[in-house]
């Protein structure tokens, strides 16, 4: 009778080696990720090894950085596989050389503060800049404050606290219908600037950064604007389309004039070359309003003719705009 003794124990010696894994710890010195491998150097050694990432893994690790002890494991079963499992206990010793990595110097970046804000006392067509912290070539260093001296732009009625402003700027408004973005940013000095940029209406258009500055940020300013509140700050362009409907009333008598004005996304009037569809009516009161609809042309207001109906009576008067994919609404309210 054949046995099979030598075989099995053969296979379960196998299935053991397969499994078996040889560790060590290493310092991870850099990593390859489109190769989805890593280099490191083991104790005694300054040759870099190369060491295959995980299987199951998605994305390296936070803990998996340059400089970082790490445990790797020599597989067996497969010839020179080597991979990084986890954390390791302690940074080998080279042979000669730099036990880790030199690090490498961090990109410039504001790392606190340096933001856009508005006045918030007595606002006009200004705003100012918070202090901070920012890093140069790998030096950590605090934007400072502007003093609150004669012929400063601070002034004490402004309502911004003392050290909280790096620098305060007047920004001017371009003209109706026209829209600019304002750049502020830091120098390598740590003195905030401002780069205007062109005046633009249909494309947008933003003023480049100056070489070797830190962005802090963009303002957009709008045609005619006067005042510069907190939601001005971080405002984005996009294309002009009626957001709403203005309506001023004046009484002639029994009868009464609406102007309804129709109004972009930045409170500016907006027209179109085949002219908007108004349509008005009577949501609440009596009395009669003419016409039902109309067109407003070349212009952006149409004006209606309320005439009144019972005296003492609060009359709402409903205007909208449905035309291809926009809507807007207005109201007007006359007490009779």
């Amino acid at each position: 009778m054949r046995t099979y003794g030598k075989r099995l124990i053969r296979g379960a010696a196998d299935k053991a080696t397969k499994q078996a894994a040889e560790s060590r710890d290493a310092v991870l010195w850099d990593i390859l990720l489109t190769e989805q491998v890593c280099r490191c150097k083991i104790q005694g050694s300054s040759e870099l090894i190369i060491a295959r990432f995980p299987q199951n893994w998605a994305t390296v690790p936070e803990w998996a950085k340059p400089g970082q002890a790490v445990r790797i494991a020599h597989r067996g079963g497969i010839r020179g596989y080597i991979e990084v499992v986890g954390f390791g206990r302690a940074i080998p010793t080279p042979v000669s050389g730099s036990a880790t990595p030199t690090p490498s110097t961090p990109d410039n970046a504001i790392l606190e503060g340096c933001l856009i804000k508005a006045i918030p006392q007595n606002p006009g067509m200004s705003v100012y800049i918070t202090t901070g912290r920012a890093r140069f070539n790998g030096v950590e260093y605090t934007v400072p404050a502007v003093a609150m001296a004669a012929g400063s732009a601070l002034k004490m009625n402004m309502g911004i606290a003392m050290g909280e402003a790096a620098g305060v700027f007047s920004i001017s408004a371009p003209s109706a219908g026209q829209f600019r973005y304002d750049l502020f940013s830091l120098s390598p000095s740590l003195v905030v600037t401002k780069t205007a940029g062109a005046a633009f209406t249909t494309v947008e258009s933003k003023p480049a950064l100056p070489s070797g500055h830190l962005p802090i940020g963009y303002l957009l300013v709008r045609g005619g604007q006067t005042v510069i509140a907190a939601a001005d700050i971080g405002q984005i362009w996009s294309v002009p389309v009626p957001a709403s409907i203005a309506t001023t009333a004046t009484d002639n008598g029994i009868a009464w004039s609406i102007v309804a004005s129709v109004k972009d996304q930045y409170g500016n009037a907006i027209t179109t070359s085949l002219g908007w569809n108004l349509a008005a009516a009577i949501a609440s009161g009596d009395g009669s309003i003419t016409p039902a609809s109309g067109n407003t042309g070349s212009g952006s207001s149409l004006t209606f003719t309320y005439t009144e109906g019972t005296a003492g009576t609060l009359v709402i008067i409903e205007i909208t705009l449905t035309q291809g994919e926009y809507y807007a609404y207005g109201q007007a309210l006359i007490k009779l």
